[in-house]
């Protein structure tokens, strides 16, 4: 009973208010967000352009980012958090009504400035709302809550899109985004509660900010442990792998395997309910048992599942497939957000999670480029054993590497 009780006080405070904005956003967002690359090519783009879409937000990101994670540390996350989200959310009628390809550029580049003005401040939120006890399942939660208010928005969406077109449902579905995000940003304006104590008084020297800045950030570099800055490698090498599979997943099960666009947002409803159904009591494990354990059984089987996706024949075989990604997501999922939080401290935490953001927004807009290219222009199966090959190397890498932490920071 002790632990139900425990379980359900994570609901109060920030992190319900987070849940409940990422949620209400989460309902049109499933929308879009799986679909992405598809309305990219209904807009007359091509595959190299979904990668250069997303590798011009990762160079726009670069000083939003590095300022946000300052700034988050400087003036507090709340202010940051519900300002940035509204402007998102106003930036989501700029994909509705984009005329061309084109104009999805425009988008990335304001979603770029916003989200890397916010992203450090939010994810300091959300490691500040967490106690080392609770961590991994506050981490679940996270991952677990907002998809449930989308759980059935892919497979609505994809019944749409087969019917109307994939243009026609997708503008449809950026303008429930906008409202959506409406809701959200004001959740979080009136509800959020700053966790970054500033004294009642922030003064913030933009002229001398950016040498504050560098002198900031080695400081947190020379502070963090390296147990840390080995983990953050490993995980960049499997970023990298997953960002040449992850965009033309829904290209491929389309076009090589003959997969519905209902279809495909029917895997995605079952895929949130594994997450649902695992996520939660792997997440209470890790924080009583350790964070390895529901990590080192599980990296190498991802390989060996993408290998047997390009091999796939029917819609059957890649539902199989996907579901079992999506198990073994949910195990180690948990366990993986936290070990940053378990290694990081608080008074640093904005700082890393720039760094942290930044990376990997580059790693997975450069192996976007670069898959995109591969798929379009060598053969489809070719970006997915090229990332199958890199899963396995990270892999190996995180076996040898990394160890528990000693002690989990506050």
């Amino acid at each position: 009973m002790q632990r139900v009780k425990e379980k359900l006080s994570l609901l109060r405070g920030n992190l319900g208010v987070m849940l409940l904005s990422a949620g209400t956003w989460n309902l049109a967002g499933q929308m879009t967000w799986p679909f992405f690359s598809l309305y990219v090519l209904g807009l007359g783009g091509n595959y190299v352009d979904i990668g250069l879409i997303s590798a011009m937000s990762a160079v726009i990101r670069v000083v939003p980012t590095f300022l946000g994670g300052y700034l988050a540390d400087t003036v507090g996350r709340k202010r940051i958090i519900y300002a940035m989200t509204f402007l998102l959310a106003f930036n989501e009628l700029v994909n509705a009504f984009a005329p061309t390809y084109q104009i999805l550029f425009l988008s990335a580049a304001i979603g770029a400035l916003c989200g890397g003005f916010r992203d450090p401040a939010f994810q300091s939120l959300l490691a500040d709302s967490t106690t080392p006890e609770n961590r991994a399942l506050s981490y679940a939660l996270w991952n677990v809550v907002p998809p449930l208010f989308g759980l059935l928005s892919p497979y609505a969406i994809g019944v749409l899109m087969d019917k109307y077109g994939t243009v026609v449902a997708m503008r449809w579905a950026y303008m429930f985004v906008f409202g959506m995000g409406l809701v959200a940003a004001t959740l979080r304006y009136k509800f959020l509660q700053e966790t970054l104590d500033t004294d009642g008084e922030v003064e913030v020297n933009l002229r001398g900010a950016v040498r504050e800045i560098v002198d900031d950030f080695r400081l947190t570099f020379r502070t963090l442990p390296g147990q840390l800055w080995v983990f953050f490698g490993i995980d960049m090498v499997l970023s990298f792998g997953w960002s040449m599979i992850d965009p033309y997943s829904v290209p491929y099960a389309k076009e090589v395997v003959g997969v519905s666009s209902a279809q495909w947002g029917f895997q995605l409803m079952l895929w949130t309910l594994v997450n649902i159904i695992v996520r939660m009591p792997s997440a209470s494990a890790s924080d009583l048992y350790g964070r390895l354990k529901f990590i080192r059984p599980t990296v190498l089987l991802y390989p060996i599942l993408i290998f047997m996706f390009t091999n796939a024949k029917s819609f059957r075989d890649v539902l199989m497939i996907r579901m079992a990604i999506a198990v073994l997501g949910s195990i180690d999922g948990p366990s993986w957000q936290a070990l940053y939080a378990d290694y990081a401290p608080k008074e640093h935490r904005g700082r890393f999670n720039a760094l942290l953001s930044l990376s990997w927004t580059v790693v997975w807009s450069t192996g976007g480029v670069i898959g995109g290219y591969l798929y379009q222009e060598h053969a489809k199966g070719t970006p997915f054993m090229l990332g199958s090959g890199l899963l396995l190397l990270g892999a190996v890498a995180f076996l040898l590497a990394v160890r528990e932490p000693e002690s989990r920071e506050t």
